[in-house]
């Protein structure tokens, strides 16, 4: 994306804005050259990378339920919020999210 801010030890990015997501519908963007998936849940946003560890399924076409991402090729969940797999090692990367005005930003 265009806009970018130094902040700490990553690159905050904006990725889109607050009326392009919602509950139940994730925002998917490429963020240097990495698809990162966006979702709204409870009043928070939350991302994480959205390819599935198990077979590569994309997670930002998955189902939400209780702030975990169901992979819609398998059934794979992850946490939104840690990127755990409840059930074994395998985890996604996750990102912090900032909102500022109306902007969603993602770090990496």
């Amino acid at each position: 994306m265009a806009d970018q801010t130094n902040r700490g030890a990553g690159v905050s990015r904006v990725v889109g804005s607050t009326d392009e997501i919602s509950k139940g519908e994730p925002l998917v963007v490429d963020v240097d050259d990495e698809e990162i998936a966006v979702f709204y849940e409870d009043g928070e946003y939350f991302a994480v990378n959205n390819v599935c560890p198990h077979q590569g399924g994309p997670l930002g076409e998955g189902k939400v339920e209780d702030k975990c991402v169901y992979c819609p090729w398998h059934g794979w969940g992850f946490d939104i919020e840690s990127g755990d797999h409840p059930h074994s090692d395998h985890s996604v990367e996750t990102y912090s999210v900032t909102v500022e005005g109306d902007e969603i930003r993602v770090e990496r």
